[in-house]
């Protein structure tokens, strides 16, 4: 993220940063809290509340970065942009899409160009 020029290409590193973590290490099946919150989904697991710290993390994370894209609703952009990440990485578990990350990615920008663009 530190190596994007602009604040909306800071918040599409999000999917850079797990693109190079795949090629980086040995393809898993995805984001490890997704996969765990949904093999154990009784709320009152103790998994849970590690799962629930990783999501506060990368939402503060990504809030922050959509605050410097957008004074008109930035919360609303990253649970857009959150949403797409979401479904990028359920498309990594599939398989079946040859390029999910970068799929997302680009849907991502229109996100953000249409959050710049109504401003």
């Amino acid at each position: 993220m530190d190596a994007a020029a602009t604040p909306a290409e800071k918040l599409l590193a999000l999917f850079d940063a797990v693109s190079v973590s795949r090629d980086r290490y040995t393809p898993g099946r995805g984001c490890a809290f997704l996969a765990t919150g949904t093999e154990l989904p009784d709320l009152d697991h103790p998994v849970h509340a590690v799962i629930e710290a990783e999501s506060t993390l990368l939402l503060a994370r990504l809030n922050q970065l959509a605050e410097a894209v957008t004074t008109e609703a930035p919360a609303a952009l990253v649970g857009n942009v959150l949403l797409v990440y979401d479904g990028a990485m359920a498309g990594l578990q599939r398989g079946r899409m040859p390029d999910p990350l970068g799929h997302g990615k680009t849907l991502a920008r229109r996100l953000i160009q249409n959050a710049i663009e109504s401003e």
